[in-house]
């Protein structure tokens, strides 16, 4: 008998068996084999009887599943492909710009003054010019051009004048675009912007200028720095570099222009990767000085892995223009720079005698910074460097002080010879001068001290015969060199004064890297390393205060210096301890006041310089262990 109960029951059974699950409460294998599922989690009946190489997924899980996402992959593809193939019924995403639009403008046509107008400026001093090249003094010239601010963009630009190095040149210098096409100097404007502190920041920066690998004329510089009255940018420096020099101005100025410095240093990293490309007289040369001043602003803020990418950069350059090569005996043709597979380019001679100086100067700048900063950051077996590669031949002449090219003493007859090679090797070899010039002496003195730390590094006491030798030809060339030197009390200027302290305490590290391979075997070897060390802290004279700021690497030879003083205050406490004695007590007392000396000097100059911080509490901490 069948009840109304019965009937009711049956029918809703029916009709739920017939009524189709809702979205998700089958399992995608279901759903995609149109077979019936009974929403059984975690794994359904027909997967459970009939196992499939996919798992039992569900869309209303708690997470994505895996066939949804690939779902949704294949949706976004499609339109992809859809707005690929009918561009016309879409708009893009992302709209792009040609970020070198700036150097692919069409050349403007102006009235400029003649290209010798910044060789005819004085050789007035820089601590001159801002009153005779301010605004207020200067007034429209003939031909109607209203006076500029001193970094100042021009509106137009002019005629550029030659650019390059050494040597004949058989092509005049080009920049080239992405099409293949030549385009003339001057097609390419100055990027540099108006700094309204521009000129207190260079009287910051350039008397300690040497310190920080600066190698051009300071009186060509600041007068083209600073000019007002041409509108010629073509005379003015170059974007990276005149931002670099505001970016020392900055930090050189103390913690109330970090936010200057920050932009200086972004502007200067944004132009040196940019400033080969327009055609500036010296963009070359400028794109060297600023990636040698960003490498020492670097290394002395204690970012060492930028500094190494800005020194690599500095002697690619370097190499790549054939600097290393100025008048060489054997190199006479001037090497071509690739700009790309289609166009070279083959720098043009100097223009005068200073011009080239520069380019003398500059290479042993960047010599120097290679060798200087392989001496702090490398450990002593794998100091090493690109200059002392297969097949490098350095035929540069030595460099002299700018004033020195300027009264003609770098004469015709001066060629190059394997430099290095030759100082190192054949001590009685001739020089050029009867008195070298004190950069010269620096760059010796950098030379030598990387060949003493190489040998030290390379030191092993079962196989040294041919190292002995180098040991004996290079401890010598350390005191020849030592005897050169003029006394520290004798110098009166301070930028002298503190090339020379440099160039002091390079010899006086070559002379403990050497003998410290002895020290504790050998009397005389100790007291030349203690002897040396208390050295590197004698000044006569001088105030360490009222030399300004130091070279970074004065840090790493000061470093060298204290490690001296911790090792022997540590023989001389264990000879105490063993048999005490008044003699050993007063030894190590002086000792002891040696140290204290080192750590004085370093906390002088670690105020403001992170790398000077963090040597003196590395030296601090051994001399608490001693």
């Amino acid at each position: 008998m069948i009840t109304d109960s019965n009937l009711t029951h049956a029918t809703s059974r029916s009709t739920m068996m017939s009524r189709p699950l809702k979205r998700g409460r089958a399992c995608m294998n279901c759903r995609f084999l149109k077979i019936k599922c009974d929403g059984q989690k975690p794994i359904c009946g027909p997967c459970r009887k009939h196992p499939k190489d996919d798992e039992c997924e569900y869309s209303d899980g708690p997470a994505r599943s895996r066939t949804k996402a690939l779902e949704d992959t294949v949706s976004r593809l499609e339109a992809r492909l859809h707005e690929l193939e009918h561009p016309e019924d879409s708009t893009p995403s992302v709209k792009l710009f040609d970020p070198y639009s700036q150097f692919n403008a069409p050349p403007q046509l102006t009235i400029s003054p003649p290209q010798s107008a910044f060789r005819s400026l004085p050789n007035t001093p820089y601590h001159q010019l801002p009153r005779l090249l301010s605004p207020s003094n200067s007034s429209p010239d003939s031909q109607g051009y209203t006076p500029l601010s001193p970094f100042s963009p021009p509106s137009t630009t002019a005629s550029t004048p030659p650019f390059g190095t050494h040597g004949p040149a058989s092509s005049p210098l080009g920049i080239f675009d992405s099409r293949g096409s030549v385009r003339s100097p001057e097609s390419t404007a100055s990027s540099l912007e108006y700094e309204p502190h521009g000129e207190a920041l260079l009287q910051i920066f350039l008397p300690h200028a040497s310190e920080f690998g600066f190698f051009l004329d300071s009186n060509r510089f600041i007068q083209s720095a600073m000019q007002s009255m041409l509108p010629d940018s073509s005379i003015r420096p170059s974007p990276a570099l005149m931002y670099a020099v505001y970016m020392w101005g900055a930090h050189l100025s103390g913690t109330q222009r970090e936010h200057e410095e920050r932009k200086f240093k972004y502007k200067a990293l944004q132009y040196a990767a940019t400033d080969l490309m327009p055609s500036h007289p010296q963009s070359f040369l400028h794109t060297i000085q600023a990636e040698v001043l960003l490498s020492y602003y670097f290394f002395r803020t204690g970012h060492f892995l930028e500094a190494r990418a800005h020194t690599a950069t500095a002697v690619a350059l370097a190499l790549g223009g054939g600097l290393h090569q100025i008048r060489s005996l054997h190199y006479p043709e001037v090497p071509v720079i690739q700009v790309n597979p289609e166009h070279d380019i083959q720098l043009e001679p100097p223009a005068d005698a200073i011009e080239e100086g520069e380019r003398i100067n500059g290479f042993w700048a960047v010599f120097m910074l290679q060798k200087n900063l392989s001496i702090a950051l490398e450990p002593a077996a794998r100091v090493c460097g690109v200059f002392e590669a297969g097949g490098m031949q350095i035929d540069t002449p030595w460099p002299l002080e700018l004033e020195q090219y300027r009264q003609g003493l770098l004469t015709s007859d001066i060629q190059g010879n394997s430099t290095v090679r030759s100082y190192l090797d054949q001590p009685g070899a001739p020089s050029y001068h009867d008195e070298p010039s004190i950069i010269a002496m620096n760059v010796k003195a950098c030379i030598l001290l990387h060949r003493a730390v190489y040998i030290h590094g390379q030191w092993n006491p079962n196989v040294s015969n041919s190292l002995y030798t180098a040991f004996h030809a290079v401890n010598e060339r350390i005191n020849s060199l030592r005897a050169q030197l003029p006394d520290l009390a004798q110098l009166d200027g301070r930028s002298a004064a503190r090339t020379i302290l440099l160039t002091h305490s390079l010899l006086n590290a070559a002379t403990i890297k050497l003998h410290s391979l002895y020290m504790t075997s050998d009397a005389n070897s100790r007291h030349n390393c203690i002897v040396a060390a208390r050295n590197m802290f004698r000044f006569g004279d001088m105030s360490l205060q009222g030399l300004g700021y130091l070279n970074p690497m004065m840090g790493t030879l000061w470093e060298t210096a204290c490690g001296v003083f911790v090792d022997e205050l540590k023989r001389l406490r264990e000879a105490n301890r063993v048999w005490p004695s008044q003699a050993a007590a007063e030894s190590e007392k002086e000792m002891y006041a040696s140290l204290q000396d080192g750590l004085s000097a370093l906390s002088t100059f670690a105020h403001d310089s992170l790398f000077m911080r963090r040597l003196l509490t590395k030296v601090q901490a051994a001399a608490d262990a001693a």
